[in-house]
């Protein structure tokens, strides 16, 4: 049997990757592909979906239906864990690749045209039968079989795939795709010609790691029994406040929740809840008091401290699940809807109105500083005709590839680039002269000529191009946002009526 010539990292829970087999598949191509399993949300759970994990799969089943019109996809009603299939996978390694191939197609079609929960055994094994094969229960635990996926799994977490799904990758090449890519691209990928496309640039899911919950305290397993979410979340636990405090400060990612020990010391336990809801980036964290039920102003007092709750007695181990639980969803529907309201979808940029809030607190900021406050507003040349030409979904690959190359141009934290309607964009520059917003926009200029995107019913280059206004100004008191966000058209107008491809003041 001849070396595949792609290795496709995958999930059972992704659409993407369904959809993505299901085309290999139709292109007679399979025997070409090394499928390697991974996960990309480890804590799904079959018994446990939320508004939130629903939503999710309605999004991501309307995007696969919309770019692959030919694939026969539902909507489940739940999100299966996946680590049950990938060990079956594994386990069978000696059946031959066609066997293997046609079981995981089986399982991928049973979640995503029948809503079978492939996390059940009896499913699985149901499975099996059905391509002429016994279920392996007993070597689905073997130290192999585990340590074969853990390595696939931190592969594909490493910096080259940037967690997205799904992830494949030419032999002979060596060069990745990442997302789900047309029916085109795909057939370029395969004879090995150059697809033209930044790798991350298609639609795809992405790792969703556990969420991670902090114990402060003496919280012991009497106090706080976490046996049953050990599996589904990642525990830290810091014996003081002090030590609390440093860990956070260590943290690239801070927890989703933190449960403070409020019954030894209660006056450091409200002080330390106090000092955490003050900050931004605990906003949407819950912050769970386990206090004394002996203590009558205990609840009043967490609550006037920013306390998500104040609880008694988590040493039932059901209960502090279900307790823990119910606070860690609200908070994941929390984060995901404030996301939501702040970004445009298909770039992964802020919206419009993230956007104007930004030019807003900007110019209250700088104006009362004294320093100046740049504008760059950035429009796509001929998307019209782009769309007109290749159609829809190529122009939808075409915005997020046009902005993922401006993104890389701006360096500061305090920079924002924004889709601000359509095919148009805007870069907020604070503390920038004129001049300094004239090099980040012929810099994006640059960086979009580079991505090399064919455009064929441009009337002014054979590839993509934008067209950038610049403005600056030091905000003034009795001015507002809108004197510069004016500048910046007229400026845009001049650039497109000039020829377009080019930045103009």
């Amino acid at each position: 049997m001849s070396d595949p010539a792609i290795v496709f990292y995958s999930d059972f829970n992704c659409p993407f990757c369904f959809a993505l087999n299901e085309r290999i598949l139709a292109m007679g191509e399979s025997a070409k592909v090394e499928w390697r399993g991974i996960e990309h949300m480890p804590a799904a759970d079959a018994g446990k979906s939320t508004l939130v994990d629903q939503t999710q799969l309605i999004n991501e089943v309307a995007v696969v239906r919309k770019r692959a019109p030919e694939v026969n996809i539902v909507t489940p009603d739940f999100r299966p864990s996946t680590r049950l299939a990938n060990r079956l996978l594994v386990a069978l390694a000696d059946i031959g690749r066609h066997p293997r191939a046609e079981l995981r197609t089986r399982i991928y079609r049973a979640y995503w045209q029948r809503g079978e929960n492939i996390s059940d055994p009896q499913v699985l094994g149901q499975l099996c039968r059905t391509v002429g094969v016994d279920y392996p229960e007993a070597n689905l635990a073997a130290d192999q079989v585990v340590e074969q996926l853990a390595g696939w799994q931190r592969e594909w977490e490493g910096e080259r795939f940037h967690t997205r799904l799904p992830a494949m990758v030419s032999v002979a090449a060596d060069k990745p795709v990442l997302g789900f890519p047309t029916y085109d691209l795909l057939s370029n990928f395969f004879s090995g010609e150059e697809i033209g496309l930044a790798p991350e640039s298609l639609a795809a899911c992405e790792l969703k790691p556990r969420q991670a919950i902090l114990l402060v305290g003496n919280l012991g397993k009497e106090r706080c029994n976490t046996t049953e979410l050990d599996a589904a979340y990642q525990f830290t636990q810091q014996s003081d406040f002090a030590a609390a405090h440093q860990w956070l400060k260590d943290q690239d990612c801070l927890p989703d929740m933190v449960v403070i020990d409020a019954q030894q010391a209660r006056d450091e336990a409200l002080t330390f809840c106090s000092e955490l809801r003050a900050l931004p980036v605990f906003r949407y964290t819950a912050l769970i008091l386990l206090a004394d039920a002996s203590d009558p102003g205990i609840e009043l007092a967490g609550f006037d401290v920013g306390a998500t709750d104040v609880l008694f007695d988590l040493g039932d181990a059901k209960v502090c699940q279900a307790r823990l639980d119910l606070h860690l969803r609200m908070k994941r529907s929390a984060t995901l809807l404030a996301s939501l309201a702040r970004m445009d979808y298909l770039t992964e940029l802020p919206n419009r109105r993230e956007c104007d809030r930004k030019l807003e607190q900007e110019w209250l900021r700088l104006r009362r500083h004294g320093e100046p406050l740049a504008l760059v507003l950035i429009d796509i040349d001929h998307f019209k005709a782009y769309n007109d030409h290749y159609g829809h979904s190529l122009g939808d690959d075409c915005l997020r590839q046009v902005a993922k190359a401006m993104s890389r141009c701006l360096r500061r934290p305090a920079d924002m680039l924004a889709r601000y309607g359509g095919e148009e964009f805007m870069a907020i520059l604070p503390e920038t002269t004129r001049e300094g917003a004239e090099t980040v926009a012929q810099a994006m200029v640059e960086a979009v000529r580079q991505t090399g995107l064919p455009h064929e019913a441009s009337s002014t280059a054979d590839w993509v191009t934008i067209s950038a206004g610049v403005a600056a100004l030091v905000p003034e008191d009795g001015a507002t946002p809108r004197e510069i966000s004016e500048l910046a058209d007229n400026a845009l107008y001049r650039a497109k009526s000039g020829g377009r491809n080019r930045v103009c003041r």
